[in-house]
């Protein structure tokens, strides 16, 4: 059984072989080993699933800037070139964060805002974006790097703020950081986490626990909720994280976590969601983009939320074309109109009468009440017939 790590550790481990690359294969088949750039012809799976292309007819993201605080972004690769500011390296290395020694900064941000390139079906979810790269580390995340890069974000001007990384400790710096940058009109999404090997620890992790905070988890290959993603009251909303194509380094792209979903990259792509609500709607506050991507998402019952996807599958169109009147069911709305729905059908105060009998008896029931009326009304229709040819 492959070892389950967190996300940050699992990009490290399949892409540490950077210091020392092999021969060029490919990136379908594992682990990416490039010496010179490769490309993927097809589009991300994820695209057709979301319906990411005819959301582009309302926003490609343009405008906006998406900060990635994690291991980095290597600027130099094809698909992110002109899309990549200056940024920050906070592991005590000189540089502006435009350098990634562990690939998994490099991969979230082809997610959320690579550009096409010649033979490569690769895109991201919004191309007309900017990455705004903070360098949080080299080798492990700390909390404290990532809160100072969140905080940097937000005062450089980043409208989306992208943390894959995620810690088991409530950290004052941390949650400092996340109300700062709510503060100065930022979005933080972040993924809710992966458990780690013969885990079963559910626990909250950081800084997605933060009520401010989108909290993403993971789709698996078949498009349902990851086994190895954390399942908890945290989860908000899911996306894919699994079969994802992405910017490898500074070289081509890469197929990354082809079996199981990782909850980093599903943070990427609701990420790009999220730059695209922004573009369309700069007068929104964060809290607003925050619910138009939960209200739409698509659930099985419109009112309710679960542990597995939270309020749903993101949807990018709908979140786009969202008309709030106070009318939809679902998270609370920031404008304070409409109903206001518990996360759990559990905590609902006036739960619906029940019968009391299993849900097949009451099917059977209802069956043979509504074939006895059919019954009654067919037999009044015969003697209405009858009496109509005795009086012709």
């Amino acid at each position: 059984m492959r070892r389950k790590l967190s996300a940050g550790l699992v990009l490290l481990a399949l892409l540490l072989i950077w210091d020392a690359p092999s021969s060029a294969a490919d990136p379908s088949d594992g682990p990416c080993s490039q010496v010179s750039p490769e490309y993927t012809a097809s589009a991300p799976s994820a695209f057709d699933a979301l319906g990411v292309p005819a959301a582009w007819q309302y926003s490609t993201g343009q405008g906006v800037t998406v900060a990635v605080v994690d291991s980095g972004v290597a600027a130099g690769n094809a698909h992110l070139a002109g899309a990549v500011l200056p940024g920050i390296d906070l592991t005590g290395a000189s540089g502006d964060g435009r350098r990634d020694s562990a690939g998994l900064g490099t991969a979230i941000a082809g997610v959320v805002a690579a550009r096409e390139v010649d033979t490569s079906g690769l895109s991201g979810v919004a191309p007309g974006a900017m990455i705004l790269p903070v360098r949080a580390y080299s080798d492990k995340p700390a909390a404290g790097a990532v809160a100072r890069g969140i905080a940097w974000a937000a005062d450089h001007g980043a409208k989306v703020i992208v943390v894959p990384s995620t810690f088991t400790e409530d950290s004052p710096e941390l949650r400092a950081a996340v109300a700062h940058a709510s503060n100065l009109g930022s979005l933080v999404v972040a993924a809710v986490g992966d458990l780690p090997q013969n885990s079963k620890d559910q626990s909250p992790r950081y800084p997605a626990a933060y009520d401010s905070v989108l909290a993403v988890t993971a789709l698996n290959a078949a498009g349902v909720a990851d086994a190895n993603a954390l399942h908890n009251d945290t989860v908000q909303v899911a996306a894919p994280g699994a079969q994802v194509l992405s910017t490898y380094y500074q070289l081509g792209d890469c197929l990354f976590a082809a079996d199981k979903g990782l909850t980093a990259f599903a943070a990427g792509y609701v990420a790009g969601v999220a730059a695209l609500v922004a573009a369309r709607y700069p007068a929104e506050t964060p809290q607003m983009w925050r619910y138009r991507i939960l209200v739409t998402a698509l659930r099985p019952a419109p009112a309710v939320r679960d542990d597995d996807i939270g309020w749903g599958v993101v949807a990018p169109v709908a979140a786009l074309t969202f008309i709030n009147d106070g009318t939809a069911p679902g998270p609370v709305n920031p404008l304070g109109a409409g109903p206001i729905v518990p996360d759990r059908p559990s905590a609902q105060p006036n739960p619906p009468v029940s019968s009391g009998l299993p849900s097949r008896d009451r099917w059977a029931i209802g069956i043979c009440t509504g074939l006895a009326a059919l019954v009654w009304v067919l037999v009044m229709l015969r003697a209405s017939s009858n009496r109509r040819q005795r009086a012709g």
